[in-house]
């Protein structure tokens, strides 16, 4: 086989192939061979139809496409090994059929997108900032405060209406010119007031209710409500006050401490917090800065990514959201409704991410090879036997199922990158982050620039309105976009 590889653009290139005659005429008398076995022809027993009558009844046009459908893949990847290619796309084959007789060679071209040698720059030595590791009085007091939250009891109120941050019980009917709005009622719906759950100017109306009472008042939607409909429209809702409850949350003292955990006293229990937040901090940091030294060499190595890389990671990236959003209990069509895109639009919303993962595996590849990275069977067996302890399973047992499935190559691969990454954090040098902008107008005394708009007109204005049927799907979105943010650390981690 006679192969010759011509660039026709930046990781492209054309590959021309000759098939010999004898490779060709052998191909040809074996697609005769197997339409003999597969044809059935009156007269003759099936398997044992002559060549010349299978020739004569199918045609000779026929067994010559049937040839190429047969071995034309299997000429594209000689061709390719021979080469020493590494195709990155799908081939554009282009030949003419009228050349190809089955009794000469036969020539065709296949274009092709080739994975990229990255041009490496600095990798050693590099100076990356990492974090310090601080954990404050105030960060300790905040989780006792979420712990707070979750020993909290709500007590029936008596003897008054309803005030903000109360959870009320109520029934509500929204109608539109009198009609009945759909999806916008529901019987025995439970929230707190004033935190924002429904459409803005809702909750403020149930201040003031009594239980038992009953009120009606009228509330405009937004205007970049997600029913286009709806958008602007006033609609009338009426509510019935069925319950109030206080929310009780217990003092922060040592019987809380006891109540909430295995010590006896707050002092105890503020200094167990503040060694699991230190350690999960320490591990958090030493994560981010191992990303950071991966980042600096990836940023000073020269690769232009072939966009059927880009495209391929981007599928894989949409399939990962979609299995994280499955295991919320979610289906896709409710997430892409709940963000308001397609399909298409968010995977071309993950393209650049897509492009940054692709350089970034290509960079770590070509260090690994200049570096001349290996992991050993031994090396091997041990990382699988680590997944065993953290999996409960048994070691000897999870090393053998790891190579009767054939993935202990993957392992080994996912092995040698870690042992890269581990590689240039070794070379590299810790420094301290540089103050921002906004640390050092703080420590200047100055108020962080845009610090007073916050929570003002302007950041309602962007709040999305939710009813009963719309907040399933505002928590789907919630849900989801929380997904693809640990979808993201997750591919940063590996």
């Amino acid at each position: 086989m006679k192969t010759e590889v011509k660039p026709v653009a930046e990781n492209e290139v054309e590959l021309a192939v000759e098939v010999p005659r004898d490779d060709v005429e052998a191909k040809v008398e074996r697609t005769i061979s197997r339409l003999s076995r597969e044809t059935t022809i009156p007269g003759f027993r099936k398997g044992k139809v002559p060549r010349q009558i299978v020739l004569s009844r199918l045609g000779e046009e026929y067994v010559l496409n049937q040839t190429l459908n047969d071995f034309l893949p299997e000429w594209y990847e000689s061709a390719v090994d021979e080469a020493e290619l590494d195709p990155v796309s799908v081939p554009e084959i282009d030949f003419e059929f009228s050349a190809f007789t089955g009794k000469e060679p036969f020539a065709f071209t296949a274009k092709v997108q080739v994975r990229p040698e990255p041009m490496l720059g600095q990798y050693t030595g590099l100076e990356v900032e990492k974090d310090e590791v601080e954990i404050t009085e105030g960060q300790i007091d905040a989780q006792l405060a979420m712990l707070q939250e979750r020993f909290a009891s709500l007590k029936p109120v008596e003897g008054r209406a309803a005030v903000k941050g109360d959870f009320v019980q109520i029934d509500f009917v929204g109608t539109v010119d009198d009609e009945p709005l759909e999806g916008a009622h529901a019987e025995d719906y439970m929230l707190e007031v004033g935190d924002g759950n429904l459409i803005p100017g809702f909750e403020e109306h149930l201040v003031g209710l009594e239980a038992g009472s009953t009120t009606s008042f009228e509330v405009e939607f937004p205007g970049d409500y997600h029913a286009e409909e709806l958008q602007g429209r006033p609609v009338t809702f009426a509510v019935t006050m069925k319950e109030i409850k206080e929310k009780i949350v217990p003092a922060l003292d040592d019987d809380f401490a006891t109540q909430a955990s295995e010590f006896e006293t707050l002092a105890e229990l503020r200094d167990d917090l503040r060694a699991r937040m230190t350690t999960a901090r320490e591990t958090a940091v030493e994560r981010e800065y191992r990303n950071r030294v991966v980042e600096a060499a990836v940023a000073n190595a020269t690769v232009t990514v072939p966009p059927a890389m880009v495209e391929r990671q981007a599928h894989e990236l949409y399939h990962e959201l979609e299995s994280a959003v499955g295991e919320r209990g979610l289906e896709m069509p409710q997430y892409l409704e709940a963000v308001g895109k397609t399909k298409e639009e968010t995977e071309a919303e993950l393209q650049p991410r897509a492009e940054a993962e692709v350089k970034r595996g290509l960079v770590l590849a070509a260090i690994r090879d200049a570096e001349q990275v290996t992991a050993s069977d031994d090396d091997l067996r041990k990382r699988i036997k680590e997944d065993a302890e953290m999996l409960q399973r048994d070691p000897d047992q999870l090393v053998l199922d790891v190579y009767a499935s054939g993935r202990q190559n993957l392992l080994r691969d996912e092995l040698v990158i870690a042992k890269t990454i581990d590689f240039l954090v070794e070379q590299a040098t810790a420094v301290s982050p540089k103050p921002t902008d906004a640390a050092a107008a703080q420590a200047a005394g100055e108020e962080p620039a845009g610090k007073a708009a916050k929570g003002g007109k302007a950041g309602k204005a962007g709040k999305l309105a939710k009813t009963a049927k719309a907040a399933k799907t505002a928590k789907a979105a919630k849900a989801a976009k929380a997904d693809e943010a640990k979808q993201a650390d997750e591919a940063n981690e590996a």
